[in-house]
């Protein structure tokens, strides 16, 4: 595969590759080293000039079973850029229930938990 130059992504990654802790060290030269490349690729900004860069678009396109390491690396770094984290939590606000049998004007009784 060509490389066409360094490929930084700030946005996602602002730290780089390697200090993610998402990609392994040579998942994090692949995609310095050929990201642009194979983002090129897979937007169709670029042609396969070589056998792997056509083996690379049939992989990531579905059509044949991913076994590349290019491959391999760009659907995980698509993955992690496309899909979104979701935090959850055990804190919930809720009212308590005002009891009839208990009135009384000088105690509040929707207290927050």
């Amino acid at each position: 595969m060509r490389s066409v130059g360094k490929f930084y992504d700030d946005k996602n990654f602002p730290r780089g590759f390697n200090r993610s802790g998402v990609f392994t060290i040579g998942e994090a030269q692949l995609l310095e080293n050929f990201g642009r490349t194979m983002r090129g690729l897979a937007d169709g900004s670029l042609f396969p000039e070589t056998e792997n860069e056509q083996e690379f678009l049939a992989e990531i396109s579905g059509t044949t079973e991913i076994h590349t390491s290019y491959a391999k690396c760009w659907s995980k770094y698509v993955n992690k850029t496309t899909n979104k984290v979701r935090s959850y939590t055990l804190c919930v606000s809720q009212r308590k229930q005002n009891n009839n049998d208990y009135e009384d004007d000088d105690v509040d009784t929707d207290l927050d938990i």
